[in-house]
C-alpha cells in the first residue's frame, strides 16, 4: 500500500503583503493613539493644575490671608495691665510694630507669637506720639514668624477688601473682614472716645484709613491687611459717636502704612521721628482752601508772614481745598527743613510765601 506525500500549502505573497500591511496600518494607529492619549493627559494634567490654582486663588481670601500671616501677628501685654494689644513683625532682627497707646508707660513689655512661646521686649527709642506709633525688639523670633511686607497706602481705593487681624479683649488670633469705607481721614484723639485733655487732645494724626472691618479693644496695633496679605495700616482706634458704646460700631481707624513706612525706619535708626511742622490753626470745615483761623508766636507759618484770615490755595504747586489736604501732603511729602512754596488769598489778592517748616515739639498743636 502506497502512502500520499504529506500537503504542501502554498502561501499567496501578495496576501502576505496584505496582512504586513495591516499590521504596520494598525501597529501606526495604535502609536498614534497612544500618543495622542499621552497629549491628551499631558493636556488634562495642565488644566487640573491650572483649575486647580484658580480654585486657590477663589476660596474664600479671608482664610489666605490668616494662615499666611497668623505666626507673624502678635498678643502684646505690658506691666500696666488690661488686655494688652497686638502688632506684627516688621523685620527678621525681632522688631515688631504697635501702637504707642498699648506700651506707652509700660516697663514691662511681653510678646506673645502663635505658636504659644513669648519673648520680653525692650521699646526701641521713643514712641511717637502723633502718629501713635510704636517699635519693639526681641532677641529671638519663633521660625515661622516672618516680616510682613508692607504696601503703600496710597494706593488704596474706596470699597476695597481689607482684613483685621489682632486680639479684641485678649482673644488671640481673630480675623474680620470688611472693606476701605474712606481714605484720608484726619482725626484729633480728642475726637476719639472719651475726651482726651491737651496736649494729646490736640494732636492729629491725618491720612487715616476708615475701615468696617470689626476691631475692638486688644485689636490695637494689629495690622490692617489687603487680600494679598499685605500690611496697608496699623489698626488703633473705633468711632463711638459720643454714644457710651464702649464696642464696635462699624467705624474703625487705621494708621496708614505710608506713615508706617516714615516713622518705623526712624524709631529704629535714630530713636524718635520729627514730623514737620508749620504753626497755624486751620478751619476744619472749610472747603475753599486752607482758612488760617491761628498763628503760632515764633513759629514757621509766623516766620514766613502768613496771617490770620489768609486762605492757602496751593502748596508747592499743589491746589488744596481742604484743611486736611494740607497736612496730609505735610505728612507724606515733608520734613523739617524742607521749604514749601504757598500760594495764598489775602484781601482779594494771591501772594506767594515760602515757609522754611521746622520739628514738631511734643506740646505744639499740628500742623
Amino acid at each position: 500500500m502506497r502512502m500520499k506525500k504529506n500537503s504542501e500549502y502554498v502561501v499567496d505573497k501578495k496576501v502576505v503583503a496584505v496582512l504586513a500591511l495591516v499590521f504596520v496600518a494598525l501597529a501606526g494607529s495604535f502609536v498614534v493613539m497612544c500618543l495622542y492619549l499621552k497629549s491628551e493627559i499631558a493636556f488634562l494634567r495642565n488644566e487640573n493644575a491650572d483649575l486647580s490654582s484658580e480654585i486657590e486663588q477663589l476660596r474664600e481670601p479671608a482664610v489666605r490671608v490668616y494662615n499666611q500671616t497668623k505666626f507673624s501677628i502678635v498678643l502684646i501685654t505690658t506691666d500696666k495691665g488690661g488686655v494688652g494689644g497686638s502688632g506684627f513683625v516688621y523685620d527678621s532682627q525681632g522688631h515688631i510694630v504697635t501702637n504707642n497707646h498699648v506700651v506707652e508707660g509700660a516697663t514691662n513689655v511681653t510678646v506673645t507669637f502663635f505658636d504659644g512661646s513669648a519673648e520680653t521686649a525692650r521699646i526701641v527709642g521713643t514712641p511717637d506720639v502723633y502718629s501713635d506709633l510704636a517699635l519693639v525688639k526681641v532677641d529671638k523670633l519663633p521660625a515661622q514668624s516672618e516680616p510682613l511686607l508692607i504696601r503703600n497706602s496710597t494706593q488704596l481705593v474706596v470699597g476695597e477688601p481689607v482684613y483685621a487681624i489682632g486680639n479684641p479683649f485678649g482673644l488671640s488670633n481673630s480675623v474680620t473682614a470688611g472693606i476701605v469705607s474712606q481714605l484720608g481721614r484726619v482725626k484729633n484723639f480728642s475726637d476719639l472716645g472719651e475726651p482726651v485733655p491737651p496736649p494729646e487732645g490736640n494732636y492729629s494724626i491725618p491720612d487715616l484709613i476708615q475701615f468696617d472691618a470689626a476691631i475692638n479693644t486688644g485689636n490695637s496695633g494689629g495690622p490692617l491687611l489687603d487680600r494679598a496679605g499685605h500690611v496697608i495700616g496699623l489698626t488703633f482706634a473705633i468711632e463711638t459717636g459720643n454714644t457710651g458704646i464702649n464696642g464696635f460700631i462699624g467705624i474703625g481707624y487705621a494708621v496708614p502704612s505710608v506713615l508706617i513706612l516714615r516713622v518705623i525706619p526712624a524709631l529704629e535708626s535714630a530713636g524718635h521721628y520729627d514730623h514737620p511742622w508749620v504753626g497755624i490753626e486751620y478751619d476744619s470745615h472749610s472747603t475753599n482752601g486752607v482758612n488760617v483761623v491761628g498763628i503760632v508766636s515764633g513759629g514757621p507759618a509766623d516766620k514766613a508772614g502768613l496771617q490770620v484770615g489768609d486762605v492757602i490755595k496751593e502748596v508747592d504747586g499743589l491746589q488744596v481745598n481742604r484743611g486736611a489736604d494740607f497736612v496730609i501732603y505735610l505728612e507724606r511729602s515733608k520734613s523739617p527743613s524742607d521749604t514749601m512754596n504757598l500760594k495764598i488769598s489775602r484781601n482779594g489778592s494771591i501772594i506767594s510765601k515760602t515757609l522754611l517748616l521746622e520739628p514738631r515739639e511734643p506740646m505744639q498743636p499740628s500742623p
